[in-house]
C-alpha cells in the first residue's frame, strides 16, 4: 500500500467512471450500501461495517473529498470533521519493547477510519496528489513513483487510452 491508499479510496468511492467500451462516464457510489462500502474498505478495517455507521463513512469522505480538492488546487484544506475521541495506548511486542498507538476511543469503524484519514493526509506529500491527466477522467491518486511523474491512475484504461489517442493523431493524415 501506498501511503495515501485510504485517502485516494474514500476520494474515488463516489466519482463517476467510464467503464471499458463506455460511451460516457456513469455514476458510481461504493458507499451506497454496507456490502459495497465492505468492500472498498475492508483493507483498512478490523472488522465490517454496519448498516448504522454508514452516515458517518458518507461524512468522512465528502470531508476527505474536499481536503484532497484543495490540496491539489493549493488551497487551505478544511480539517474540521477529522476528528474522533482517541486515547494513547502502550502494547507490548513480541521482543518485550514497548510500543505507544492511538486508538479511538469509541471501536467503532468510523472512528478508526477517522485515525488512518488523519495520519496519511498528514504524512503525505500533496505535490504527489493529482488528478488523471486523461480529460475523461477525474479519478485521484497518489503517485508513489521515485521520479513523481505519474500521469494517470491507472494504466488501463487511461493510459492505453491516451497513447492509442496520441498514435491515432500522428496518423491521421498518413492514410
Amino acid at each position: 500500500m501506498t501511503d495515501a491508499d485510504l485517502v485516494v479510496a474514500l476520494v474515488n468511492a463516489r466519482a463517476k467512471r467510464r467503464p471499458p467500451h463506455a460511451r460516457s462516464a456513469v455514476e458510481h457510489d461504493a458507499l451506497a450500501d454496507a456490502a459495497g462500502a465492505n468492500a472498498l474498505l475492508e483493507p483498512f478495517l478490523d472488522h465490517p461495517l454496519d448498516e448504522h455507521e454508514l452516515p458517518a463513512v458518507r461524512a468522512l469522505q465528502r470531508t476527505v473529498v474536499a481536503a484532497v480538492d484543495a490540496l491539489i488546487d493549493g488551497g487551505e484544506p478544511p480539517v474540521e470533521g477529522l476528528t474522533t475521541p482517541a486515547v494513547y495506548w502502550l502494547d507490548r511486542e513480541p521482543d518485550g519493547t514497548l510500543r505507544a498507538s492511538v486508538r479511538p476511543m469509541r471501536a467503532s469503524a468510523p472512528a478508526s477510519l477517522v485515525i488512518t484519514v488523519i495520519r496519511e493526509l498528514g504524512e503525505l506529500d500533496p505535490a504527489r496528489l493529482r488528478r488523471c491527466a486523461r480529460p475523461e477522467c477525474s479519478l485521484v491518486f497518489y503517485d508513489a513513483t521515485r521520479s513523481g511523474t505519474q500521469r494517470w491512475h491507472a494504466e488501463s484504461p487511461c493510459g492505453l487510452r491516451e497513447r492509442q489517442r496520441r498514435h491515432r493523431a500522428r496518423h491521421a493524415g498518413q492514410t
